[in-house]
């Protein structure tokens, strides 16, 4: 096979390549992690209470178990409870017991009065002259019943919800855990910042970039290396990459000489998915699969680089999270003209306001860079404007789609 013949014939639309990249990013296999460890992870089973919760009768303020016989009258506080304690002495019509927040409610408790509405006197407490049944006191099981389904498989892992998997036992649970990934710069002009570049070298910003990026998604990334415009460079670093669920590439994915990505990809036994979609910037976006493995090579343009990650290797990432709550899309106002592609979607950067009202759209204000590698000008950007191919310009207040950069 030739490089020609790896590559796909004919462009795919951004939307196309959205399509196959959620078809090739199949999602990882669910393992026991413990639950300090699963956060904002997917859960790959139903979380159920092992008991009621709570499972006594709770006192939910510091104050005073009482019957409602005594409300209104004056008498003698027998004792305090506190949380933890187990209390078997019966609450009297003419006696009553401290008791804490959180701590179980003893034999004949039938409300909890507040400690800020009584009256204290010495070793005597008055009660208001009305006591509500059941006030202040969760009912065993109120919060959570027996077998109850708490969470289900495919949701996302939130903090609240480790509480809850502690609350029922929960010390491990099963969850699709996070891909793994290496980055790979090409280039021989390329030096990291710790060296001084000479006069035809320029310093690598696309790997420091990817790496943070990939780190905010919560990606381990386990490899970061340069490597000179070589084949056999470029295919020991990716082979050394090989137990990594995902493999970016920056640079070399075009038609020049030294665009040896896809040749290496073939060598390295992938299996192309796309090459090329009809973008501005990303043109040469090329995604191939190797078995489970995803390999991306991203333009070795910086500002193609950053859009190429966030649209697809962001939907990659969420695909093998197993995650279904992909973001649905967004729409604001632009605050100033843009000439669309034709033929080409075009992806502007912008600063994306959020409305001052809920009735309003957000505000759009496109980033104009000196030139399509400006990382300079376009760094304060937080988003993207989704300028579709066509002929028309859109003038200021048009509404148009758009999506944040990460983090968000």
């Amino acid at each position: 096979m030739t490089q020609c013949e790896f590559l796909t014939p004919v462009m795919v639309a951004p939307d196309e390549a959205e399509g196959l990249v959620c078809m090739a990013a199949r999602p990882r296999r669910p393992r026991r992690l413990p639950i300090e460890d699963a956060l904002g992870l997917t859960l790959a089973e139903p979380l159920r209470a092992d008991r009621d919760c709570p499972p006594f009768p709770r006192a939910m303020m510091d104050g005073y178990a009482v019957r409602l016989a005594s409300a209104g009258k004056t008498i003698a506080v027998l004792g305090e409870i506190a949380a933890g304690e187990l209390c078997e002495t019966p609450v009297r019509d003419d006696a009553y017991l401290a008791i804490a927040t959180g701590a179980c409610c003893p034999p004949g408790t039938e409300a909890v009065v507040q400690k800020e509405h009584a009256r204290c006197d010495g070793g005597q407490v008055t009660l208001p002259p009305r006591v509500l049944p059941g006030r202040h006191i969760a009912a065993p099981g109120s919060e959570c019943a027996a077998g109850r389904l708490i969470a289900g498989s495919g949701q996302r892992i939130t903090g609240l919800m480790v509480a809850a998997m502690a609350a029922v036992g929960c010390r491990e649970v099963r969850a699709v855990p996070r891909p793994s990934a290496a980055v790979i710069t090409t280039g021989a002009e390329l030096v990291s910042a710790e060296r001084e570049p000479g006069r035809t070298e320029i310093r690598d910003s696309n790997g420091p970039m990817m790496a943070a990026m990939l780190k905010a998604m919560n990606v381990d990334c386990r490899m970061r290396v340069q490597v000179p415009d070589r084949r056999e460079a470029i295919l020991r670093a990716v082979e050394e990459a090989n137990d990594c669920d995902l493999v970016l590439l920056s640079g070399g994915v075009s038609v020049g000489s030294y665009d040896l990505v896809p040749d290496v990809m073939q060598q390295y036994g992938a299996e192309p998915v796309f090459h090329k979609v009809r973008q501005k910037p990303g043109k040469p976006l090329l995604l191939a699969r190797n078995r489970e493995q995803l390999l991306f090579g991203l333009p070795g343009n910086p500002l193609a680089a950053h859009l190429c990650l966030e649209r697809y290797v962001r939907l990659a990432i969420e695909c093998m999270e197993g995650r279904t709550d992909l973001p649905s899309r967004s729409w604001g106002r632009l605050t100033a003209g843009l000439r669309p592609r034709a033929g080409r979607t075009y992806f502007m950067t912008a600063v994306c306001e959020p409305p001052d009202a809920p009735a309003d759209a957000w505000r759009l204000s496109p980033v104009f860079g000196a030139s399509s590698a400006d990382v300079f000008t376009t760094c304060r950007a937080n988003g993207y404007i989704v300028v579709p191919p066509g002929r028309e310009d859109h003038a200021a207040g048009d509404i148009l789609e758009f999506f944040r950069t990460c983090p968000l």
